[in-house]
């Protein structure tokens, strides 16, 4: 929150410094009679003076910190407000996050309420912490209860996702715009087979849906480096292929997901929100690559990518907007990148362990 209040105070201090040099400037051209105040208050001011007044930043290119947005291909930070009319009407809008900060869970919400009531489209909802074989339970429970009681009712706390109160509010904004909700990740079951024995682990009717290709040479270098660095290097090498596979298939059923409930709605379909971490919305090698396959036609205004990022605490030498981009690989994996606060973590690689039938692929 400090970080914002600078941000903030910053931006103001720009306007108001801006506004006083016009009035200077205005003051000297039509030579204001203010000789005799100046002379009782303060030395007088000479235009020649302005010459060695300090520059003031651009306001773009002042680091990320919680509660900007920047628009990346604009180059400039923009309000909410802004973002969401630049962005009404768009068919698919994923919104990525980070799965234990709640924040993001607040600002997904934010946005799905907002585009919304804005633009007024039927998009489902479209969840990455739901699993296909779970569509079933989630339409009753959808349609029985109130969304507080959905984790429960799907025995979320088994799920391994963090809580589901930090979720609630997302579920909330969907209920109260009437969208639909959707289990877009595969199925649970066939994970661990689909690390064993590749693709011919789905069953034959998700496999002709998702139409898996072979995995494109630049995204499995990507999805390998990024898999070890998440298993803190302690995966064998043999195994990165595996778990790059499984990475793409899941880019592939929730963008299946996000085009089928659309198709659901008729002949002029709205659309979908989608409900994901990070790195699976990035705009060049994940849930878009697969939309775009899925569908040819769409085209770039069809497709909205809306990254949450933690912004770094102020130091010396603050990362910039692209710095955090190429965290996830490439300055082209969002439309958007909307910074919030960080939560203090504990180091993730501590006490990992790999377990054998990880090790062995089984």
């Amino acid at each position: 929150m400090k970080t914002a209040f600078r941000a903030r105070t910053r931006h103001r201090f720009k306007q108001s410094l801006l506004i006083c040099l016009a009035g200077l400037a205005l003051s000297a051209v039509f030579a204001f009679p203010v000789r005799f105040a100046l002379a009782q208050s303060s030395p007088t001011i000479k235009s020649s003076d302005f010459l060695h007044m300090p520059e003031i930043p651009d306001a773009n290119a002042l680091p990320p910190a919680p509660g900007l947005i920047f628009d990346m291909t604009e180059e400039r930070y923009v309000m909410f407000d802004e973002m969401v009319s630049q962005i009404a009407g768009t068919k698919f809008v994923l919104i990525g996050e980070k799965h234990d900060n709640p924040i993001h869970h607040h600002h997904q919400a934010q946005l799905v309420n907002a585009l919304s009531a804005r633009d007024g489209l039927d998009r489902a909802v479209v969840w990455e912490m739901f699993n296909r074989d779970q569509q079933g339970d989630l339409d009753q429970a959808w349609n029985t209860m109130p969304p507080e009681d959905l984790g429960a009712a799907l025995n979320w706390t088994e799920s391994g996702w963090p809580s589901w109160h930090d979720y609630a509010p997302i579920a909330e904004a969907a209920k109260h715009h009437k969208l639909a909700m959707v289990a877009g990740n595969l199925p649970q079951n066939i994970l661990r087979p689909m690390i064993r024995d590749g693709i011919t682990a789905l069953p034959p009717e998700l496999a002709r849906s998702l139409s898996l290709p072979d995995l494109p040479d630049d995204i499995a270098q990507r999805f390998n480096h990024e898999i070890a660095q998440g298993h803190c290097n302690m995966l064998p090498d043999a195994q990165l292929p595996a778990f790059a596979m499984v990475q793409f298939a899941r880019d592939a059923s929730l963008a299946r997901a996000m085009i089928d409930s659309a198709s659901a709605h008729g002949p002029n379909p709205d659309g979908a929100f989608l409900i994901a971490g990070a790195m699976h919305v990035r705009d060049d090698i994940a849930v878009p690559y697969h939309l775009r396959r899925f569908a040819p036609d769409l085209t770039d205004d069809n497709v909205v990518v809306i990254i949450l990022v933690e912004a770094d605490d102020p130091g010396e030498n603050p990362a910039g907007v692209r710095d955090y981009a190429m965290r996830m690989g490439s300055e082209n994996v969002a439309d958007y990148l909307w910074f919030t606060n960080d939560l203090p973590r504990d180091d993730p690689c501590k006490d990992l362990k790999i377990g054998p039938e990880i090790k062995n692929g089984e």
